[in-house]
């Protein structure tokens, strides 16, 4: 025979003299301090007090009971209570096998171990129906954590009898088992269970909702780009047998999504919870650990109880430039190595060249480097000779110059040049040697030979004696 159900139970009533009295006053001895008639503390309407034993002899609880009907506004009348949860909830509560039972919205699994902080939701997969849409509990979810932030507030009004607690279910996201409601959703008195099962490796592994009064909120991090709303639980949680202060905070990347800038009334979130430090060596040590939810998607929280105060958070720093490298190593690779400077005496055969030619045969202890050459101009109409050069001091006898050859004849780029004056004696440079000059690229036609090329300085810091009788050879071939 199926045992009888005790009716609903009512927590607060006033006697007739409006003082208010919970059922425990009922077995106070020798009589109850109440002067009846009783009066419900919801509606006003009559109710009895009966003790736990007077008409089950394995009854222990006592309890206030109706004797009249309660208004339909009675936050103290479950049975309509549980109604208009199960009108208002857009399909999210049902009742079954006489308990009203949350049917919980599925949601991605980030892990409980800290290392799915602020990563966002997978992409949602396809419904029933098919197709590439939302999942349609996912379009309820929002309606879902709002009839759980309901469900909560109705054991709030009835003191969270266990009794009264026990009408109440959840169902898990896949749909294929119940779980006691106390099992699923912890406040701040029965928070350290939730938090002592994550650290012993027996939680189950599904969604939890976990509640309480918000006491912190404020924006957190270096940059200030995330936010917090936290409280601490009534009873610590125990790592190797001592015991250790449990915050539980609820984080998320957007203040509006938990409510960040109201640090009053109550606050809900759902989903998969881990703790921090995930070391408990570490938390021992540091005397907290943390029971957090990382909200990834808007509807996971919910706020309730708020009395319009609101604080203002720091806005959001630009997260620092990443470290620039030293100056002076970027200077010492960026900077090109310099040339080397031209050497004071050049070889012969590129100062009979006059400095046109490809370069001299290179050399481990000199590197030649010439100028850019310039674009050849057109010839320019003859000009009066150069004034003689100021008297030079008298040197010894420049040496006997090389036996003068026949002059080739001339290209035909540089034929007006070798008309406009008499022949040159100066004889081509002669090849240098296969043994001694390493092979040169081709070359382009040689430009027109410069009016005076630099003059070469000796050693003692005065023009060459070759440099002179250069100087003379080529002011006989100036035009006249």
């Amino acid at each position: 025979m199926a045992k009888k159900k005790r009716g609903v139970r009512i927590p607060w009533v006033k006697d007739a003299r409006g003082d208010d009295y919970e059922p425990s006053e009922i077995d106070r001895q020798p009589h109850p301090r109440y002067v009846t008639p009783l009066n419900c503390g919801g509606c006003g309407t009559r109710v009895g007090a009966r003790h736990g034993n007077a008409d089950d002899p394995d009854g222990r609880t006592s309890h206030f009971f109706k004797i009249e009907p309660h208004t339909p506004d009675c936050k103290y009348d479950l049975d309509q209570r549980g109604k208009n949860l199960v009108d208002g909830s857009v399909g999210t509560v049902v009742r079954r096998a006489g308990q009203w039972r949350l049917l919980c919205p599925p949601l991605d699994h980030l892990g409980s171990s800290g290392k799915g902080k602020g990563q966002p939701g997978g992409p949602a997969r396809p419904g029933r129906t098919g197709g590439s849409g939302p999942r349609a509990t996912s379009k309820q979810a929002g309606k879902a954590i709002a009839s759980a932030r309901r469900i909560v507030q109705i054991l709030q009004d009835f003191d969270q009898a266990p009794e009264v607690a026990a009408e109440f279910a959840a169902v898990a996201p896949n749909g294929i088992r119940n779980i006691e409601w106390n099992d699923f959703c912890r406040g701040r008195a029965d928070a350290d269970q939730l938090a002592q099962a994550l650290l012993d490796g027996t939680a189950e592994a599904i969604p939890h909702a976990v509640w309480g009064p918000a006491s912190t909120a404020d924006a957190v991090g270096e940059n200030h780009d995330s936010y917090v709303v936290m409280y601490v639980a009534r009873n610590p949680v125990r790592i190797d047998g001592k015991p250790v202060k449990l915050k539980v905070a609820v984080r998320c990347h957007r203040p509006d999504w938990i409510g960040a800038t109201t640090r009053s009334g109550q606050i809900l979130g759902y989903g998969y919870w881990k703790l921090f430090p995930d070391d408990p060596a570490r938390a021992l040590r540091k005397g907290w650990i943390e029971l957090q939810l990382w909200v990834n998607e808007p509807w996971q929280a919910a706020r309730w109880d708020t009395d319009g105060t609101t604080v203002d958070l720091p806005k959001p720093r630009p997260p620092p430039p990443p470290p620039k490298p030293e100056p002076g190593r970027i200077a010492h690779r960026a900077a090109p190595a310099a040339p080397p400077t031209r050497t004071e005496h050049p070889d012969l055969a590129e100062i009979i060249l006059g400095g046109y030619a490809a370069g001299p045969a290179q050399q481990p202890t000199r590197a030649v480097h010439p100028k850019p050459e310039p674009e050849p101009e057109p010839p320019a109409p003859p000009s009066p000779p150069a004034p003689a050069p100021s008297p030079e001091p008298e040197l010894p006898a420049p040496p006997s110059p090389p036996a003068p050859s026949p002059e080739p004849e001339p290209e035909p780029e540089h034929q007006e040049a070798s008309q406009s004056g008499p022949k040159d004696p100066v004889e081509p440079a002669a090849e240098p040697s296969p043994l001694t000059a390493p092979p040169r690229p081709a070359q382009p036609p040689l430009p027109p030979l410069p009016p005076f090329p630099p003059p070469a300085l000796g050693e003692d810091g005065r023009d060459s004696a070759l440099g002179r009788w250069l100087r003379k050879v080529r002011r006989s071939r100036r035009p006249s």
